[in-house]
């Protein structure tokens, strides 16, 4: 009809497509979500178990440091509670804080060497305080650490030996427990878990490796000949221990005749009254025609193992002195129980009292001359061509061994006994501590 205005039908379908786009976006802004979710939830989950690897890591390496270190200690020197060098000689060395070893059967318990068994209770521990490990070494009681404040992972590590069943000569179990962090709680034994930090615990068979393998059995061993020149020089060689056949003087050479033989005192006269020249186990037939391998074959023979490793391994001391004086060697055997004394030169010992006692004898190995003219617990190994003595009043209570001819200037006098518990503690006490192979546990 003319004048009226059309009426206009609403676009019902541009409405519903806006509707369905708005649907559409919706869901896909759900399933976004959805994916932005479990993305998150697994980066959550990975840096958790970045966070426990990481934690886990620590601990291993923190019980690892645990293993090196106490092996250090057990074949350094005295040390102080803190678990330093010390030159106190009241301070006791770290195997004797924790090891109780037999001079007489070689068997190794835990416990000092004073005898109470505290080896299930006295832990040394050490802490990485942020820059370096601090430690405690405690004779009793317990170890004196504190914990260290301040942002990051602080491990620590705990330490005790416990005996080794069957119980064999010189070998112990070594457990080490590591924890992310000091506690008691994760340290201690046994261990427990505390939330948030990581722990881990190994066992570690080591064994003694002696100083001595094997007792001499004459009180003087020689490769070369034994010479005693006229002029007041005396040689006694005195063997009365039991069951040593009475072995006075081996050489490989010939024995003068004007060496004194004798037995110890409540001996029988004759028990030590013997000589071996010319011995089939020192003599060329056995050993090389070159002289210095022969010497190399007798060190070998001696110690079960060549001459580097036996000067390299970690018990063994170096003295570079040249000479080495009696206070040299006194003080190192001092401060060193249990170590291997290695002089690299000439020695000259012959004043301010004896070296060594029957409860700390010393294992010298010395390379060039030696005056002896005090009283020696122990054995003096010489590696020289010729052992060439000189001193009036020096003895050894242990042997005497040398790679070449035994010479003495003249006026000289030397008393050498073989004494089998001087021997002995040498053999049992005396040493390196290695880890036996296929000897880790970390179960």
């Amino acid at each position: 009809m003319p004048g009226m205005r059309p009426t206009r039908t609403p676009y019902v379908g541009r409405r519903q497509r806006g509707v369905t786009t708005l649907i559409i976006v919706s869901v896909l802004f759900f399933i976004l979500a959805l994916v932005a979710a479990y993305t998150n939830r697994n980066m959550i989950f990975e840096q958790r178990t970045a966070g426990n690897q990481f934690r886990s890591t620590l601990a291993f390496e923190a019980v690892e440091a645990g293993v090196e270190w106490t092996l250090s200690m057990l074949n350094n020197g005295r040390i102080d509670d803190d678990c330093l060098s010390s030159d106190d000689a009241a301070q006791l060395s770290f195997r004797q804080r924790y090891l109780n070893m037999s001079a007489d059967t070689g068997l190794v318990d835990p416990g000092p060497a004073f005898g109470a068994d505290l080896g299930g209770t006295v832990w040394p521990s050490c802490v990485f305080n942020g820059a370096d490990w601090t430690c405690s070494c405690p004779v009793n009681g317990d170890p004196a650490l504190v914990e260290p404040v301040g942002a990051g992972v602080f491990p620590a590590f705990r330490v005790r030996f416990v005996r080794h069943v069957p119980q064999r000569p010189g070998l112990v179990w070594l457990e080490v427990n590591g924890c992310t962090r000091l506690d008691d709680t994760c340290l201690d034994f046994p261990a427990a878990p505390v939330a948030g930090e990581g722990r881990m615990r190994a066992r570690v068979l080591v064994a003694l490796k002696s100083a001595l393998p094997a007792v001499p059995s004459a009180a003087i061993t020689v490769l070369g000949d034994v010479d005693v020149p006229g002029g007041g020089t005396t040689l006694w060689a005195i063997n009365g221990s039991a069951g040593s056949g009475g072995l006075a003087v081996m050489a490989g050479g010939s024995v003068d005749t004007d060496v004194s033989l004798g037995s110890s005192p409540g001996s029988p006269a004759d028990r030590a009254r013997v000589v071996s020249e010319a011995d089939p186990s020192l003599v060329a037939a056995v050993f090389p025609p070159d002289a210095a391998d022969a010497r190399n074959r007798m060190f070998s023979n001696v110690f079960a193992t060549t001459f580097d490793l036996y000067r390299d391994q970690a018990a063994t001391l170096v003295l570079d002195c040249d000479p080495c004086g009696a206070a040299d060697v006194r003080e190192a055997a001092e401060r060193h129980p249990g170590r291997i004394l290695w002089l690299a030169g000439d020695a000259s010992l012959d004043s301010g009292g004896g070296i060594g006692s029957p409860a700390a004898p010393v294992m010298l190995v010395v390379n060039g001359a030696l005056a002896l003219d005090v009283p020696l617990h122990g054995v003096v190994y010489s590696r020289g061509e010729s052992l060439a003595l000189s001193g009036a009043g020096g003895s050894i209570q242990g042997a005497l061994i040398g790679e070449g001819d035994l010479d003495f200037e003249s006026g000289s006098t030397l008393t050498v006994t073989h004494e089998a518990q001087t021997l002995n503690r040498l053999r049992w006490t005396h040493g390196t501590f290695v880890r036996v192979p296929g000897g880790w546990r970390d179960f």
